[in-house]
């Protein structure tokens, strides 16, 4: 979008991250870990959803007024109400509508500063780092789930609704992001269920590559999930909870299936596995509904109209 962008690390060790170099490659100005004296009076600066930020915010303050926090929870944090009772974030933004509105009413409350500013962006997925996968095996019906290793990410009954959907094919099913935690919750997978640890074990292209459907019963409200996002690009469908920011992701029966309860899990995993054509319908139009919600288009449109409004904040 042709801005001058800046990052000030948080932690250490931020020249060993991933994405070190090719932030650098693509001209961004990187300082030192906690290095404020680099903000100029009225540059916004933004905290995804990062707590030293928010430890930080005096400091920011004194510098420019332009603060600005993206909470990517469906909670609250208390670092967060204690920043907004003390006036030091200007303008607070959201991936998901229903958070926005539901936080704002909570947050308003405790500052009633009109200055302050709750909006909604649309984030860029890049569907180019997954393949869109039209033909997987002929022997077995792929099923999976995939998620960071938080026991919370797991619903107790995950188990029974992987034995008791049925399939025309042998079942197999790969849980990406399993430990210690997701088994002393749910208990040990079946023998036909392979688990992994993390992406260094198996990426997500090959979890997708599996994956007829993502069947994900989860004890969690998601808020606006990545994996809904890789998911449509990669033709998996996804079997997920009738809440959160799966409610805005999932055109029910249309792009995937939103589950209220044990039941509907079995029965839409089971209707995926007996139904191909209306499988790969499904898949398709998921693929568009990712391009949709997350398109570049969409999202360069989004941050336009948000850094319009920031200029609009008090310097």
């Amino acid at each position: 979008m042709g801005l001058d962008v800046h990052l000030i690390p948080t932690n250490g060790g931020w020249r060993g991250e991933p994405l070190y170099q090719e932030m650098s490659g693509l001209g961004v100005t990187i300082h030192e870990a906690g290095d404020w004296s680099a903000v100029e009076p009225g540059d916004p600066v933004l905290g995804f959803c990062n707590a030293e930020f928010l430890a930080a915010l005096p400091q920011i303050r004194e510098r420019t007024r332009r603060t600005v926090f993206l909470n990517c929870m469906t909670w609250i944090f208390e670092k967060e109400r204690e920043c907004m009772t003390r006036g030091l974030i200007g303008m607070f933004l959201y991936q998901n509508e229903d958070i926005r509105l539901k936080h704002m009413a909570e947050l308003a409350a405790l500052n009633p500063d009109p200055s302050v500013r709750f909006l909604s962006f649309t984030p860029y997925f890049d569907a180019g780092r997954f393949q869109f996968v039209t033909a997987r095996s002929d022997e077995h019906f792929g099923c999976g789930r995939i998620s960071r290793q938080d026991a919370d990410k797991f619903a107790r009954d995950t188990l029974h609704i992987y034995e008791y959907f049925v399939s025309p094919k042998w079942k197999r099913g790969l849980f990406l992001g399993f430990d210690h935690r997701g088994e002393q919750k749910i208990g040990k997978p079946y023998n036909w269920i392979r688990t992994a640890r993390d992406h260094n074990e198996v990426s997500q292209q090959e979890f997708y590559q599996h994956c007829e459907i993502v069947l994900q019963p989860s004890d969690t409200t998601e808020n606006w999930p990545r994996v809904g996002f890789e998911a449509m690009a990669s033709g998996s469908v996804l079997i997920v909870d009738n809440r959160g920011g799966w409610q805005r992701m999932v055109e029910h029966g249309k792009t995937g299936w939103l589950c209220r309860h044990t039941r509907d899990f079995i029965y839409y995993a089971s209707r995926m596995a007996y139904e191909p054509g209306l499988r790969a319908d499904m898949a398709e139009s998921a693929r568009l509904r990712g391009l949709e919600l997350g398109g570049l288009e969409a999202s360069v449109a989004s941050w336009e109209m948000v850094l319009e409004e920031i200029t609009k904040l008090p310097e």
